[in-house]
């Protein structure tokens, strides 16, 4: 630190002696130090903090893969360059096995399909072709090398296997595709699994249940983002009464039940991990629309009247990606409309044994002459809606940092009546309504 001093009247006199010297100190330097400093030991704290937030709250939204290396007489080789290909987005990693012939790449994008093939001038092998990925898995691809002697270019089919972590079950697109879903949620697709129980009796379900646990106790994640009923205002698998994603945005859905990996917490059921889909080099889309009414249902069974009531659904939708810089930058949206109008009771008052409209009618006039207020009517209809927003973003910064961001939008509202097989009148019904945003983003960096 320095003073500062001078004599008045005297030119360039900077003795600190001088018992006639004038010496100022630099208060407003100090300041200005003092600020920098707070302002980069803020920063550095926020970067800590933010790491232990992400590790103690780490979802896996990609796949890994490790390529075992070995000659024709099946030993390992060491210090051989492979390069796997990313078809859709053109894009390559290269890695380099270890000493055990063993090359691992993580962070790697969903699904496929891969391309696996040697990049040492040294050495040639068959270019494995139509290697898929899946969610937080490892996928085991063997390729055998030999010494280059002369150019021989052959394709094949590669042959894998996955490494786990637990006990659970994958669903890629195809299956995704597979399972008929008239409420179009991913629910209808996990209820093809033994272990998983999807429970459509219950009352703002459908409940799902995992291994025999009870369905509060599971863990949802879309893109590594938890979407959990924290409120405890549904028995479904999500935040919201109706699915937060559309269907047609899923890329891949992984259930855990008893996962040991360290990464995975905050459940005791199962773990239900969601990863969206991304653009590809391709423009991508659909268009697709659906609706039912009454006349599509069914009045009787067994010769008995259900008494169902006039309503009608309508569902309508698009997906669409693509490049926004080829092999760099790619976009995918997706957005889905959801309209019903329905009857507030189930059933017709024909169909409620031992109440008449006469009846109904005298006990609304009750209420409005006796006590002046107006309960509503048993025969009330209600329009529900729901929509569904998703925008997500895939960076490819270079080989080695690849960059994923999303946005992700559930608004809707449904209409509740806790006592459908009563005359119940509309004044006993609520309408829930719900909002959820939801924004991601990942960095992955070898």
């Amino acid at each position: 630190m320095r003073f500062r001093c001078y004599t008045p009247g005297i030119t360039n006199n900077k003795s600190a002696s001088n018992p006639g010297a004038i010496c100022s100190f630099p208060w407003g330097k100090i300041m200005t130090h003092s600020i920098k400093s707070f302002w980069r030991l803020a920063f550095v704290s926020l970067i800590v903090a933010a790491g232990l937030v992400a590790t103690a709250t780490a979802q896996q939204t990609t796949s890994s893969m490790r390529v075992i290396v070995s000659d024709t007489d099946g030993s390992r080789v060491g210090n051989v360059g492979v390069r796997i290909t990313h078809v859709p987005t053109g894009r390559s990693v290269t890695v380099t096995t270890n000493n055990a012939g063993v090359a691992l790449s993580r962070g790697m994008a969903v699904g496929g399909p891969y391309e696996v093939e040697v990049s040492d001038t040294r050495y040639a092998a068959d270019l494995l072709q139509n290697i898929y990925l899946v969610l937080d898995r490892t996928e085991v691809v063997p390729l055998s090398v030999r010494p280059v002697i002369e150019e021989v270019i052959v394709t094949a089919e590669a042959i894998t296997e996955e490494v786990t972590v637990g006990i659970g079950r994958n669903f890629d697109r195809a299956k995704i595709d597979a399972t008929p879903s008239i409420a179009r949620d991913f629910v209808s697709t996990l209820a093809t699994d033994p272990k998983i129980l999807v429970d459509n009796s219950v009352a703002r379900g459908p409940a799902v249940s995992i291994a025999g646990a009870n369905f509060r106790f599971n863990n949802l994640t879309i893109d590594g983002v938890a979407q959990n009923d924290n409120f405890g205002l549904s028995k479904n698998a999500s935040a919201t009464q109706r699915t937060p994603i559309s269907i047609d945005a899923i890329e891949a859905l992984t259930v855990n039940v008893a996962p040991y990996d360290v990464t995975f917490g905050a459940f005791i059921g199962g773990n239900i991990n969601i990863v969206t889909k991304s653009g590809t080099n391709e423009f991508e889309g659909s268009v697709f629309a659906f609706r039912t009414d009454d006349s599509f249902t069914g009045n009787e069974s067994e010769g008995a009247n259900l008494g169902i009531a006039d309503f009608d659904e309508e569902t309508y939708g698009f997906t669409f990606g693509g490049p926004i810089i080829r092999d760099k930058l790619f976009f995918f949206t997706n957005y889905e409309k959801f309209e019903t109008t329905r009857p507030s009771n189930s059933q017709t008052i024909d169909n409620i044994v031992g109440v008449t409209q006469a009846d109904v009618d005298r006990v609304i006039n009750i209420f409005q002459t006796e006590y002046g207020f107006d309960p509503g009517t048993f025969d009330a209809t209600d329009v529900d809606e729901d929509e569904k927003i998703l925008v997500k973003l895939d960076w490819y910064i270079n080989d080695e940092h690849r960059a994923v961001v999303s946005y992700q939008r559930a608004d809707g509202d449904v209409l509740f009546d806790d006592f459908p097989d009563l005359a119940v009148l509309q004044s006993n019904r609520y309408d829930i309504n719900e909002k959820l945003d939801a924004f991601s983003f990942h960095l992955f960096s070898n």
